[in-house]
């Protein structure tokens, strides 16, 4: 089985996990990527379902802001930004504090942005490249990271094996002729890969019980991407058809297939996918705040197997090993109607173009030179990145992405640090502290939700840097595999780990695991109402032993841990309570004060120019923008009882931890598709909502900085 068809497996956070306090990936995150390989590259990233969406609250006439236009410019673009331009806090708070940053860095080749993320992310990446050539290091995982490695790097072994280790599946694909041909793929181990083009599934925990591993099912990821991408395209959908169109018939060619014919089964597959995407909720769909409802419903297996009167749903569950006698998780239970509409001889053709797409676009990274270099060259011509990475970096994000315990159990041997591991501890639970006095001091919530959001603020778990337990990879061994070998043995061990945990209860020891703590990251979880503050970010420019008080507090107290925290409180945080169980904790009066400040602070970001005639969509990005802002609002509190404190050093610490370079095509994926707001903005809007930054640089009434006492927006 090719990692493809694995990796929705290792997305189990996919609905789970709230935010993060830098991105969660570099703003190109969704652009297919054979250098900077994530598991969203190729896994459905909550691309699963619901019904029909809610209306959203809006604001009232009185609370509407109305300021907006373009008051800053995209400075991320560096192409707007020249050495002579003025610069000031009282106008662009964000170009003030970054400009010689962003005059004196280029996004380096390979990569389609640049951003203090990936300056720490590098040094990591650096030491463990240098660990991967380490041969003094002894032990099983480091033995399985330098085999893997080997094999990546092994150019000559790899054009000489080219496309015939794939050629097989291929055919099998290619020679179905009747539905029950492509039954038969599916639930035949060799080719059941197949299956996850038409639905997932995977073990992991739903959303009323934190501590059960069960089964969930979820629609397929798309080819655009996004479902909103098939009935209306964009320039984001076109840079997609345009690239996965043309590697497509790259290595359609390099099967025997004529362009002609590739072409047309390409469009074909979208044709398909076309239908598909009706029931398969967009980007912002999934980011609305009752998207949690629309996809929880939960079921018997009897009942799921009942969603689908023509597909043979059973018997592919059952052959996969996901049959068992618990709770399912279907995420769109409409979904398996359409799905039936278009299982019949008539579609045959259709489906196995849409089989023969996703099987070799799955294998992109890991054929040979020829292709490898092809599928750069397309990233530059769609996406805009220029050059590739070197060969070492290219394996290094293979073997994190497919080894990621082992690589990450050889780094803390050499690197963790029990003592910043302690030391991080400490400070998340300073913030922790001064968090309560907000939610103390809170004027609009009643009592009940007051003190239930502080009974949830003392129940959150600290972690820090890495934890002390792993997934055993004892029994994992490459060894004389070729690379696509290697691959799928490792996808297969992968998919058995998972079926082993249906049932099962959360081990919460192993809290790192299906993410890399190697990543510069951070995250609040829901589901387990922890923060996670993991050894990728713990190094310059975020955090260090001698960081002044106001780097510190700017830093870990308002970007990092502050922000993380206040996830538990965005729109999504919310819906959890203090145990992690999706459940409403709040009064009605309150929920509505609630929604009428975040409708107020969506308003706000809508009337906002992102870049050329795009504005921001409020409703994707707002429960980034409440945990920043209320981060802030946290470390703040924490500066008032420091005498003395440097507020012009805090500030302009603060927006440096946003400095960030980007392609259009990463500004676009980011702007429509992630709920991370441009960088930019993440300065400038918070700081917009607090009296001390008005005091610190005198911003007055026609600043562009300036926004109405009215007109502020806080949350908390």
């Amino acid at each position: 089985m090719k990692k493809k068809s694995v990796l929705p497996i290792l997305s189990a956070a996919f609905l789970l996990t709230a935010g993060c306090g830098a991105q969660e990936t570099p703003p190109q995150q969704n652009i297919p990527d054979t250098a900077e390989p994530t598991a969203e590259a190729e896994a459905p990233t909550g691309e699963t379902a619901p019904t029909e969406a809610a209306e959203p609250t809006e604001a009232s006439e009185e609370d509407a802001v109305t300021t907006g236009g373009t008051p800053w410019i995209n400075s991320e673009l560096k192409e707007n930004i020249t050495a002579d331009m003025a610069t000031s806090p009282k106008d662009d708070f964000h170009l003030y504090a970054n400009k010689e940053w962003i005059l004196n860095n280029d996004i380096p080749d390979g990569y389609s942005g640049w951003s203090h993320y990936q300056e720490r992310g590098y040094e990591v990446k650096q030491q463990c490249m240098d660990l991967l050539k380490d041969e003094s290091i002894e032990g099983h995982d480091a033995d399985l990271i330098r085999t893997y490695n080997s094999l990546l790097l092994d150019w000559d072994a790899r054009n000489e094996k080219g496309v015939s280790e794939i050629q097989d599946l291929y055919d099998k694909i290619l020679a179905a002729e009747s539905i029950d041909d492509i039954s038969a793929l599916m639930t035949e181990k060799e080719s059941s890969e197949v299956a996850y083009n038409l639905f997932g599934f995977y073990a992991g925990t739903g959303l009323n019980d934190p501590e059960t591993n069960i089964v969930i099912i979820y629609e397929p990821s798309l080819l655009l991407t996004d479902s909103a991408e098939y009935s209306e395209r964009s320039d984001y959908g076109n840079m997609y058809y345009g690239y996965e169109k043309d590697m497509f018939v790259f290595l359609a060619q390099k099967m025997g297939m004529s362009e002609a014919d590739a072409e047309s089964c390409f469009d074909t597959a979208i044709d398909l996918e076309t239908v598909m995407s009706e029931k398969i909720y967009s980007t912002e769909d999934q980011l609305n705040e009752d998207y949690y409802d629309k996809i929880n419903n939960e079921m018997s297996y009897e009942d799921v197997i009942a969603l689908a009167e023509v597909f043979p749903l059973d018997d592919v569950l059952t052959s996969a090993g996901y049959k068992y006698n618990g709770t399912y998780l279907v995420t769109r239970p409409d979904y398996f109607e359409m799905l039936d509409s278009i299982y019949t001889d008539e579609h045959v053709e259709e489906i196995k173009d849409l089989f023969l797409v996703n099987y070799l676009l799955g294998y992109t990274r890991s054929l040979d030179r020829e292709t490898y270099d092809k599928a750069n060259e397309l990233r530059s011509t769609y996406f805009g990145v220029n050059g590739t990475l070197p060969d070492e970096e290219m394996a290094y994000n293979q073997v994190t992405s497919m080894l990621p315990t082992s690589m990450q159990k050889v780094y803390i041997a050499k690197y963790g640090s029990e003592e910043d591991k302690k030391k991080m501890e400490e400070l998340c639970q300073q913030v922790i502290d001064t968090y309560r006095e907000l939610l103390s001091e809170n004027e609009w919530a009643s009592d009940e939700v007051r003190e239930y959001a502080i009974e949830k603020l003392d129940h959150i778990t600290i972690h820090a840097a890495y934890p002390d337990k792993f997934r055993d990879t004892s029994k994992l061994d490459l060894t004389g595999c070729s690379l696509i070998e290697a691959e799928t043995k490792l996808a297969w061990a992968e998919l058995d780990y998972n079926i082993s945990q249906i049932g099962k209860k959360v081990d919460h020891e192993m809290w790192a695991e299906g993410f890399n703590i190697l990543d510069c990251n951070a995250f609040y979880s829901p589901t387990e109402n922890t923060i996670n503050m993991i050894i990728g970010m713990m190094g310059e420019p975020f955090y260090s032993s001698d960081m002044s008080t106001e780097e510190l507090y700017a830093s870990i107290g308002a970007f990092w841990v502050g922000h993380e925290v206040s996830h538990a409180f965005d729109s999504g945080g919310a819906q959890f309570d203090a145990e992690g169980y999706f459940r409403d904790w709040w009064t009605e009066e309150d929920k509505a004060e609630f929604d009428r400040r975040v409708a107020k602070m969506d308003d706000y970001l809508d009337g906002i120019v992102a870049f050329g005639d795009k504005h921001f969509i409020g409703g994707n990005i707002d429960t980034e923008m409440v945990a920043d802002m209320t981060g802030l609002q946290c470390a703040l509190r924490m500066a008032s009882k420091v005498d003395g404190f440097d507020y012009d050093r805090f500030f302009t610490k603060y927006a440096q931890m946003n400095a960030s370079l980007g392609v259009y095509s990463s500004e676009l994926s980011q702007l429509m598709q992630d709920e991370h707001p441009l960088d930019y903005s993440r300065t400038n809007v918070p700081v917009q909502q607090f009296e001390e930054f008005y005091e610190t640089y005198d911003v007055q009434e026609g600043d562009n900085m300036y926004l109405a006492p009215e007109d502020r927006l806080i949350i908390w």
